[in-house]
């Protein structure tokens, strides 16, 4: 039993010892700056610009219906909803492309 129990002790240790990645899930609303295959960028009302990586797994919607990523268009205004660490190191879980405001 003593040599199972110190292997043991020894990897929670360091497993204990390591940084805790702190992924988030982060809101982001504003309007789309730039589009490609792998990311979207975003500017936010205070200024700054969130990137967004998307996947297979990003749902994107219009108009409560899903649309895909060809969908959406530099100018439009989105809710978004991405994980991971910071502003600039986002993966986008849902895009919502909103209605342009009325006067437009």
């Amino acid at each position: 039993m003593r040599k199972f129990l110190a292997p043991l002790v020894l990897a929670t240790t360091l497993l204990s010892a390591l940084p805790a990645a702190a992924h988030d899930e982060l809101p982001i609303d504003g309007q789309v700056t730039a589009v490609t295959a792998t990311a979207i960028k975003v500017k936010t009302k205070d200024g700054q610009v969130a990137t967004l990586d998307v996947d297979n797994n990003t749902r994107v919607e219009q108009g409560g219906k899903r649309v895909g990523l060809k969908d959406l268009k530099v100018g439009q205004t989105v809710k978004a909803l991405g994980y991971g660490d910071s502003m600039t190191d986002l993966v986008a879980i849902d895009v919502t492309i909103l209605a342009p405001a009325k006067g437009r």
